[in-house]
């Protein structure tokens, strides 16, 4: 099977900055391609530390932030609502301060 030359791959990353020779050994792009999209934070530290040794990650981010992704990790970052940010907090209230 021949693979395409443009448009984007399952996560929206431009096929043309991911050469034919990586595509297969990207992180991202294992069984377990939903780790990236996690609402857990630290399910979210563990695809962060597997971007590390991707060969496009540059790439992935610059990509991601031009793109304004609205979540997800994307070379090696948390990005929500385009943007980068350190961490994600878990879903719901945040706990109380005990006075």
């Amino acid at each position: 099977m021949r693979r395409p030359t443009s448009g984007a791959d399952s996560r929206g990353v431009p096929l043309e900055i991911i050469p034919p020779l990586y595509a297969a050994g990207l992180p991202c792009h294992g069984d377990d391609s939903a780790l990236w999209f996690s609402e857990s934070p630290a399910a979210l530290e563990v695809a962060k530390d597997r971007c590390l040794d991707c060969p496009v990650m540059r790439e992935c981010l610059s990509g991601a932030l031009a793109r304004s992704e609205p979540w997800g990790v994307w070379g090696g970052e948390i990005v929500e609502r385009g943007r980068v940010v350190t961490h994600k907090r878990g879903r719901g209230r945040p706990r109380r301060q005990a006075a």
